[in-house]
């Protein structure tokens, strides 16, 4: 339960409650509003009435005051204030704005008008400097667009050495890195079977069409996947700060780390997938002398590789 994500109903308090008093109902208890009130979690809803407002969505009250089950009317769902502050938060910020209709997002910041503001001033933002958020809001627009209707795009993508790269695939994932504060997006091109990763601000075009992405994508782009998964082991150094570094940059890979106490260094083991070769390889780098490559070999070789053409530029 420590673990477990906001709103998720299946993780609240309030909906095994709400289970148990209907199951209760639904078996012949005789129960009254009271009842149900005293049986609700404690939660920070300020006052009663918005209790009382999701008791009388779904039960039904007899004039001798028990209540009946009312299931076929929807059940509207409750968040709790912290939940309903997030909200706030998310639909103020500009680098969102890509996620919801103007219209509908300004009707939701209307209802929560009366909501506190989220405690900005206890929060500390350590990232790169990154994307410029608000400048990519068209194309993260786009992209969401074809994601959720399940659209094929048109794409052209200029790579990190200038050449465009121009076609229409199906999205996969839009990923976000919060460290490096950069999005990404994973797409599948059925011709190769293979999967691509770009980023969003190389993007020199992106349309939504009307073909459906094919139907299979979804199995063959996990199927790559799981057919495509490295690893790569580095020792860490405690220099430079390197260790935070790493931990921090490698935030969003699965991994394994151990501490050898005698001679102060860590071991990570970090997995990845083809598509993040270049960005993993870049990272490494960027921890200087702090990260020495231990497995595997073609690794160790494409880090050489990179060092002594950047000593061969630097002559």
């Amino acid at each position: 339960m420590a673990y477990a994500p906001i709103f998720h109903e299946l993780h609240s308090d309030l909906f095994l409650a709400l289970c148990r008093i209907i199951n209760a109902i639904a078996s012949g208890e005789r129960m009254t509003r009271t009842d149900i009130l005293q049986q609700l979690p404690n939660l920070d809803w300020g006052s009663l009435e918005r209790a009382n407002e999701l008791i009388d969505t779904i039960f039904l009250f007899q004039p001798d005051g028990t209540a009946d089950l009312f299931l076929d009317k929807v059940i509207a769902p409750r968040a709790t204030t912290v939940e309903l502050i997030w909200l706030r938060a998310m639909l103020e910020n500009p680098g969102a704005v890509f996620l919801l209709p103007a219209d509908l997002r300004e009707k939701l910041l209307q209802k929560l008008a009366t909501i506190p503001e989220w405690p900005r001033e206890i929060w500390q933002i350590v990232q790169e400097q990154g994307d410029d958020r608000t400048a990519l809001q068209a194309r993260l627009a786009t992209i969401w667009q074809a994601l959720r209707e399940k659209h094929q795009l048109a794409y052209a993508n200029r790579d990190s050495r200038g050449n465009l790269h121009e076609g229409i695939c199906s999205p996969c994932r839009l990923e976000y890195d919060a460290v490096a504060n950069r999005f990404y997006l994973i797409i599948w091109q059925e011709a190769g079977a293979r999967a691509i990763k770009m980023r969003v601000a190389s993007l020199e075009l992106v349309q939504c069409l009307v073909a459906p992405i094919p139907a299979g994508t979804e199995e063959a782009f996990q199927q790559f996947l799981a057919s495509r998964r490295q690893s790569v082991t580095l020792r860490i150094e405690r220099q430079n700060n390197a260790v935070k570094r790493c931990f921090m940059m490698f935030a969003s890979y699965d991994k394994e780390a151990s501490y050898d106490e005698d001679a102060d260094t860590y071991t990570m083991q970090l997995y990845y997938y083809d598509f993040d070769r270049h960005e993993i390889l870049q990272q490494i780098l960027s921890l200087g002398a702090a990260a020495t490559v231990l497995a595997p070999a073609d690794m160790r070789e494409a880090i050489i590789e990179q060092l002594q053409a950047a000593w061969q530029n630097l002559q």
